[in-house]
């Protein structure tokens, strides 16, 4: 029996990624066999296929970090043929194959059980960025810096997944100065109505001059971007307040002193939703069965496409405008079980 794979070969050191043919092997132990419904792009999907990225460092692989879909079946105690499950973080997609094929094997242990109401597809407009989004504000949801509802809060990165879900659920849980971040100059009207009561480009947000405090604007800074803005938004955050951290597509290095977090009580959270650990991470997809799932109604339209579609996509995502979840369809219907 075949299935159809997204497979990524290294050809004079150049990623190559290319729709195949692969023979469906045995079932190893504690491995689950997944008809997958639905996948989804993130920005570390697209990464894959960029030369000298150092996503994927093993070749052939089958990327795509995200999954839902039906255990076929399995040889894992947890996990019975019929149930509907999602994929994300535990480097699928990078260290082992991921959602980009029809039929995926792979180990229970990374596994979630879809909580109802939730569907398949809902799943992936969630998929890493909802989940990455949801940790980042549960971390800072108890603090006194979210006490009050009018906080000044700022998020970078607005248009993507993670900023596009945390400027939502902020706005759902009823905070009312958000702060959206973003280069596109046509979205404001979109960002408004995610919940977004300013817009700035992260050009406003630079500082005349870097020092170690500055004047106070922000109660909580949620960054998914990095780099140089970072640096200058660290000096500019309240007593007290909160800085979660959860992306570097603006770069990795951070200039800084220890003075925002000795004399103003700053705390820093650092996002890593690839081992989150099971439990929690059971608890942030129940948190999007009930209490965070009504942001969704706030979010850009969804783009849906097809496998077939899905390598040139991939390659323009992170260069193209874009705004809102990219999913991709295997199947929509429950396939029969033996």
């Amino acid at each position: 029996m075949l299935k159809k794979i997204l497979q990524l070969s290294l050809q004079d050191n150049l990623p190559v990624a290319k729709i195949v043919n692969q023979k469906i092997g045995d079932l190893q132990p504690n491995i689950v066999r997944v008809q997958v419904a639905y996948s989804d792009i993130n920005y570390k999907d697209a990464l894959t296929l960029k030369p000298n990225s150092g996503v994927i460092r093993n070749f052939p692989r089958v990327p795509g970090i995200d999954f839902s879909g039906w255990v076929l079946a399995s040889n894992h105690p947890g996990f019975q043929v019929g149930d509907q499950v999602v994929g994300t973080g535990w480097d699928i997609g990078i260290a082992l194959d991921g959602g980009y094929q029809e039929i995926v094997d792979i180990p229970g242990e990374f596994l979630q059980h879809l909580i109802a109401p939730r569907s398949l597809r809902e799943a992936m407009m969630i998929g890493t960025a909802g989940v990455t989004a949801a940790i980042g504000i549960t971390k800072v949801l108890d603090s006194l810096a979210m006490s009050d509802k009018t906080a000044p809060i700022l998020i970078t990165g607005a248009t993507g997944g993670v900023g596009g879900w945390q400027l939502s659920i902020l706005a759902k849980l009823g905070y009312r100065h958000l702060t959206a971040v973003t280069r596109q100059t046509d979205v404001a009207e979109t960002l408004t109505r995610m919940g977004a009561t300013t817009i700035v480009d992260p050009n406003q947000l630079q500082l005349s001059a870097v020092k170690p405090l500055a004047k106070q604007k922000y109660a909580v800074v949620f960054d998914n971007v990095g780099g140089a803005n970072l640096t200058h938004l660290i000096p500019q955050i309240q007593q007290n307040g909160q800085l979660v951290v959860s992306g570097n597509a603006g770069g990795i290095k951070l200039e800084t002193t220890i003075l925002p977090f000795i004399l103003r009580g700053i705390t820093m959270h650092g996002i890593d939703s690839v081992h989150y650990p099971t439990t929690n991470r059971e608890e942030i997809w129940q948190l999007f069965a009930d209490h965070f799932w009504p942001a969704a109604t706030q979010l850009p339209p969804t783009e849906e496409i097809s496998f077939d579609e899905l390598i040139p996509a991939l390659e323009t995502f992170p260069t193209a405008p874009h705004l809102g979840r990219t999913i991709i369809k295997f199947r929509s219907r429950r396939p029969r079980f033996r």
